[in-house]
C-alpha cells in the first residue's frame, strides 16, 4: 500500500447517466446509505476537514465513498469488506474493469445461471467472485446475497417482474466502465478483511503519515436486528460491543450509522447521536417509494459538529429526534 496520497488534479466529468450522483453504485445493497451521503459530505464541510483518505470498513454498496469521490470532497478512498464476494467485486470493478464489462455483456440473465452461481462452491478467483456478487445482487430479492434470498420473480418466474428486471446491462456497463476509468487511480486499497484487522492495518499506515486528521472513517456495520437474514457476515452482541469499545478510544474522525433500536442506543449512550428517519431501498419489485418501509437510523460521531448545522431531512425537531413528513420521504427532499 502506498504511504503518500497524491492529489488528483485531473478534472473529472460528472456521471452523465443521472443528475443524481447517489445512483452511482452498481449494487443494490440491503440498508444501503446512499440517502445519507450528502449528509456525510455536510459533516465534513461543517467540521472543516481536509480529507485525503475516506475509508469504509463495511463497504457494501460503497455509495457514500463514491459520492465523496464524485463530488471531489476527498482525494482517495479505501474500502474493506469481510464478505469475499463484495471485496472482490470492488477490486475487479476498479482494477479489472474491461473483463467485468465483457462478462456482463456475454452472460444471459436467466434462472439457470442464477442457480449455478447461487450454489457454486468453486468461486476461487476475484473475477469469479466479483461477477457472482453483481449477478446475484441484481437478480436476488432486494439485492440480498445471503443464502436465504431467492430470485426476483420466484423459482417459477410467475411474477410480472422476472429475474432480469433489475439487470439493465447497458446501464450497468456504463456505470462500471465510468467508475473504473475515473476512480481507479484514487482507490488506495480494497481489502477482504474484518473491520478490526483493516483498522489495525490502517493505523499502521497512519503512523507513516504526517497528518492523521486527514483520514476520515465512515462505518455502516451490519444491522443489530435481522442481520442474519440480510448478510453473509454479521455481528453477535459481543462484536457490536467490540466495535463500540474501539471507536471510544480511536483518535480518527469517524461517523457511524446504525439501525435505531434500544440495544444500539444503550451501547452508544455516552456518545453524541441523533435519530434520523429514512426510507430503505430494499423493497418488493414494483413497489413505489411511498409504500416502502420507513424506519430510522441512529447516526453517531466523535466530531464536535452541532447536528442542527448538518440539517438532515426534517420538518421539526424534538430534542434530538428528527422527523420528516411522508411527502418529504416520498420525493427524497434532502435539500439543505
Amino acid at each position: 500500500m502506498e504511504t503518500v496520497i497524491k492529489k488528483n488534479n485531473n478534472s473529472q466529468k460528472k456521471f452523465k447517466m443521472s443528475a443524481n450522483p447517489r445512483s452511482l453504485s452498481p449494487l443494490r445493497y440491503p440498508g444501503g446509505k446512499r440517502w445519507l451521503a450528502p449528509h456525510v459530505e455536510k459533516i465534513v464541510e461543517v467540521n472543516a476537514l481536509d480529507v485525503r483518505l475516506f475509508v469504509e470498513p463495511f463497504a457494501g454498496g460503497a455509495s457514500v465513498a463514491l459520492h465523496m469521490l464524485h463530488n471531489e470532497h476527498v482525494e482517495a478512498i479505501g474500502l474493506m469488506d469481510r464478505d469475499p464476494l463484495v471485496a472482490s467485486f470492488w477490486k475487479v470493478l476498479f482494477f479489472d474493469t474491461d473483463w467485468l464489462v465483457k462478462k456482463i455483456r456475454q452472460t444471459k440473465v436467466t434462472l439457470d445461471v442464477w442457480k449455478r452461481l447461487k450454489n457454486s462452491r468453486r468461486l476461487k478467483s476475484d473475477r469469479q467472485r466479483a461477477f457472482a456478487c453483481l449477478y446475484l445482487n441484481r437478480t436476488s430479492f432486494s439485492g440480498i446475497l445471503n443464502a436465504t434470498a431467492g430470485p426476483i420473480g420466484g423459482q417459477r418466474q410467475e411474477s410480472d417482474y422476472k429475474i432480469d428486471c433489475r439487470f439493465p446491462k447497458d446501464n450497468l456497463v456504463d456505470r462500471i466502465d465510468w467508475i473504473g476509468r475515473n476512480f481507479r487511480d484514487r482507490v488506495l486499497f480494497v481489502w477482504n478483511w474484518s473491520w478490526r484487522r483493516g483498522l489495525v492495518e490502517l493505523r499502521k499506515h497512519i503512523a507513516r503519515q504526517e497528518d492523521a486528521s486527514k483520514i476520515f472513517v465512515y462505518l455502516d456495520p451490519p444491522f443489530y436486528n435481522k442481520a442474519e437474514k440480510l448478510y453473509n457476515h454479521y455481528f453477535d452482541h459481543a462484536e457490536h460491543e467490540s466495535l463500540r469499545d474501539y471507536l471510544a478510544q480511536v483518535d480518527l474522525p469517524w461517523f457511524l450509522s446504525y439501525d435505531d433500536c434500544n440495544e444500539v442506543r444503550q451501547l452508544y449512550q455516552d456518545m453524541s447521536s441523533v435519530s434520523v428517519n429514512c426510507l430503505y431501498n430494499a423493497a418488493r419489485v414494483g413497489e413505489t417509494k411511498a409504500k416502502r418501509k420507513s424506519s430510522s437510523e441512529l447516526v453517531i460521531t466523535n466530531l464536535e459538529a452541532n447536528y442542527s448545522e448538518i440539517r438532515f431531512p426534517r420538518r421539526r425537531v424534538r430534542g434530538t429526534e428528527i422527523t420528516v413528513t411522508e411527502e418529504e420521504r416520498r420525493v427524497g427532499n434532502f435539500a439543505y
